[in-house]
């Protein structure tokens, strides 16, 4: 899972940086905004969603 995301957001990078350097920011936007929802959806699909510890409590021992 971790990799498929590594991937998605690296080749996103990748893609949007070229863009900026052609000077197509929206693209180079839409490109990032488009790989982050892609990965939250690997992430999401998975289902390991960690619970979540509140900052005020010690961790249980």
């Amino acid at each position: 899972m971790y990799q498929k995301m590594y991937t998605t957001l690296f080749n996103a990078i990748t893609d949007a940086l070229n863009m900026m350097e052609d000077r197509d920011y929206a693209a180079a936007k839409l490109r990032l905004m488009s790989a982050q929802r892609e990965a939250e959806n690997i992430y999401i699909s998975a289902g390991e969603i960690p619970s979540l510890t509140p900052l005020d409590k010690p961790p249980p021992r």
